[in-house]
Order: C-alpha cells, then structure tokens, then sequence
C-alpha cells in the first residue's frame, strides 16, 4: 500500500512538474506571437503610408493632412 501511494505521488509530481514547464513554453509562444503580430501591424502601416504619400506626392499639404492618421497609429505602436 505505501509503495502505491508514493508512486501515485511520484506520478502527481511529475505532472505537476511537467504542467508547470509547458506553462513557460506556452507563455513564451504567446509573447512570440504577441511580437509578430504587432510587426505585422507596424508594417501594413508603413505600407499603407507609403501608398498614401505617393497618391498626394503633388500636394504635400494634403499628405501631410490625409497620410498623419497612418504616422500617429505607428508612434503608437512603438
């Protein structure tokens, strides 16, 4: 009976032990992600931007005015 209940806690050490290490992998894939999604985003924008200015490269008023919504949303994302 005791070897049955201290190989019953081995076992429940064990998966605590491993719950705990997937725990910091799934963390660090979420951070990762996080990361990515946020580079991706930061260059749709710049894309987008460029597009922007080059459409009111004759009129630098109106890029200033229409192409700043796209310069805002990137210092956000700093």
């Amino acid at each position: 009976m005791t070897t049955t209940l201290r190989l019953s806690g081995v076992v429940v050490l064990s998966l605590l032990l491993g719950g705990l290490a997937g725990c910091h992998y799934y963390e660090d894939f979420r951070l990762k992600k996080t990361q990515a999604d946020v580079q991706g985003e930061r260059a749709e924008l710049m894309r987008a931007y460029r597009e922007c200015v080059q459409k009111y490269e004759s009129d630098p008023r109106k890029a200033r005015e229409y192409c700043s919504a796209y310069t805002q949303s990137l210092e956000r994302l700093k």
